[in-house]
């Protein structure tokens, strides 16, 4: 893919060539799922000090959750990319919804980003990133792309807590594939991390935690089987084995998993802060 230069501020959705990936994004409700997100968004935001007139790259933006909070928040270049073009046709109406506008979404890759070396004064995503299939790649996009002394801020799944362990049980259920990409959730290791963004001058972590209000861990399993890609990937594969015993065991696997983090009527879901600068 040809490097190109950033556009014009214009509220209007570009279209890059991506990466042939499979994309479990597509299905389910992403918006739905994406309500727990809000709150994470701000805390990165705010830890990020974005200052009017810096230019912010939200990767992997999903429904745009991240670049509208830092759009919300004073910064008057943003632009959003994601693979997946029926999240940035959501993250439009949710731009015109938070009523701001001047947000640039584009249709791309994280591991071959668009744009030109040291574009973007901070650059950000909000798990997003992780889910790409060469992460060391997507660490040297991100790395690239950041303008010398900018900020990088990418917030992540922990593998020991709530996120994680669905992700674990997931994997469990899945047909083992030696040639599997990593686990996504080996980038809420900060010594992971350190490893892949070995190109910044300074990096720390912080933790947060966001509380989920549901009436049950039942209420959690139904509503992530039936809107969250990953999950519905995974059910979707068992079904076409005529596994339907494998999903009884899925569901029990899950909801012992959760059980340590549903609290007063709550899925308190732990993440990982990752602050950098180039």
């Amino acid at each position: 893919m040809n490097n190109e230069s950033r556009p014009n501020m214009d509220n209007h959705k570009e279209k890059s060539v991506n990466t042939k990936i499979e994309n479990v994004w597509k299905l389910g409700d992403y918006r739905s799922i994406s309500t727990m997100l809000p709150p994470i968004s701000s805390h990165l935001v705010r830890l990020m000090d974005i200052q009017p007139g810096e230019s912010v790259l939200d990767i992997a933006c999903g429904n745009g959750n991240t670049a509208v909070t830092a759009r919300r928040a004073g910064a008057n270049n943003v632009t959003g990319i994601d693979i997946t073009s029926e999240l940035l046709s959501l993250a439009l109406e949710e731009e015109r919804i938070a009523e701001v506008n001047g947000i640039i979404w584009k249709e791309g890759d994280a591991q071959h980003l668009p744009f030109e070396d040291s574009s973007f004064d901070v650059v950000l995503s909000t798990f997003g990133h992780m889910f790409a299939p060469q992460p060391d790649l997507v660490a040297k996009e991100i790395i690239r792309v950041t303008k010398k002394g900018g900020r990088i801020g990418l917030v992540t799944w922990p593998p020991e807590l709530a996120i994680g362990s669905i992700f674990k049980v997931n994997s469990k259920y899945l047909p083992k594939n030696p040639n599997a990409p990593p686990s996504p959730i080996l980038w809420g290791i900060p010594d992971v991390i350190k490893e892949r963004i070995n190109g910044v001058s300074e990096i720390y972590f912080e933790r947060g935690t966001a509380i989920f209000p549901l009436l049950s861990p039942g209420h959690f399993w139904e509503h992530m089987s039936t809107k969250y890609g990953p999950l519905l990937k995974t059910i979707q594969i068992m079904k076409n084995q005529g596994s339907a015993d494998q999903i009884s065991l899925f569901k029990d696997d899950f909801l012992q998993a959760i059980d340590p983090y549903f609290v007063e009527n709550g899925i308190r879901l732990g993440y990982l802060i990752t602050m950098a600068r180039k």
